[in-house]
């Protein structure tokens, strides 16, 4: 007792208490501080998804692709520093019917001419659409797109190789220009980002695309853009589906192939093999 009275008789003692008090006020600030970042922590992004773990999810040959023949197709013509080449993209309105009216809107305007694939990712994806990639400056490639963002419309249809979705800025209804093409199956984007299709045709093209020279560290820019443009030259609705499908079957008929079933495997998956797992290094913002 007389200890505990000799020790706050100290002349330092209220100094010293004050001291700890002001020391657990400033931890408090700071927990509150701490538990308010986390809950702003930012959304996952494109490149966090791809290197995540696969989440639960249902199997994709149990999806059921929607199969209309007037499905709209869109044709993406497109000039690597080597050689040119045309992507058909099967559209599904089902999937996300404010986007894809937007998309064919836009390419009906001329909105993709002109722009480039500013991201390319082999083993996960390549991405353009950006209206920003059109200029001289590369530093900002993939920062633009659509001044009035979409809904979000999400369904389960699974990012397999060759399934056709619109990038957002991470938050709700953020979708606006941006498009990606799937260079190989990542269950992680499923339920993440508007689907608006498939690749119909021009899947060799994109592994061609997925093979050009790539700026990994983001010496000139941002990181895993072409160090020399792979630029979009014109996108334009070029008809409906059914059309194209008994061209290619009579094309595939010539030489004894059997055009894959729209129900189950899309036709870029048929055409070839998926790719290698991506490099460690190669990532995506």
């Amino acid at each position: 007792m007389r200890g505990t009275l000799s020790h706050r008789s100290h002349p330092d003692g209220r100094a010293r208490l004050a001291g700890e008090a002001g020391l657990f006020l400033v931890a408090g600030v700071l927990t509150m501080l701490l538990i308010g970042c986390a809950d702003e922590a930012p959304p996952p992004s494109l490149d966090d998804l791809r290197q995540a773990e696969p989440a639960p999810a249902e199997k994709a040959d149990e999806f059921a692709w929607p199969a209309d023949p007037s499905h709209p197709v869109l044709e993406v013509q497109v000039t690597t520093p080597e050689q040119q080449g045309t992507i058909l993209i099967e559209l599904m309105p089902e999937l996300a019917p404010a986007t894809v009216v937007n998309v064919i809107d836009l390419a009906n305007e001329g909105y993709y001419d002109g722009t480039t694939f500013h991201r390319v990712v082999p083993g996960f994806m390549i991405q353009g659409g950006d209206p920003k990639s059109r200029d001289r400056d590369p530093t900002n490639d993939g920062t633009g797109g659509g001044e009035n963002p979409l809904p979000d419309e999400f369904s389960s249809a699974p990012y397999l190789r060759g399934v056709v979705g619109m990038g957002n800025r991470g938050r709700s209804d953020s979708t606006s220009t941006q498009f990606f093409i799937m260079h190989a199956d990542n269950r992680n984007l499923d339920g993440r980002y508007n689907t608006i299709g498939r690749v119909l045709a021009g899947m060799e093209f994109v592994d061609d695309i997925s093979r050009v020279a790539i700026d990994r560290s983001g010496r000139w820019g941002p990181k895993d853009r072409p160090i020399a443009n792979v630029t979009i030259q014109r996108v334009r609705p070029v008809g409906q589906v059914a059309a194209f499908r008994n061209a290619m079957q009579l094309e595939r008929d010539a030489v004894g192939l059997e055009l894959a079933d729209p129900d189950t495997t899309p036709p870029a998956e048929a055409a070839s093999a998926p790719p290698a797992a991506p490099p460690p290094d190669a990532s995506v913002e």
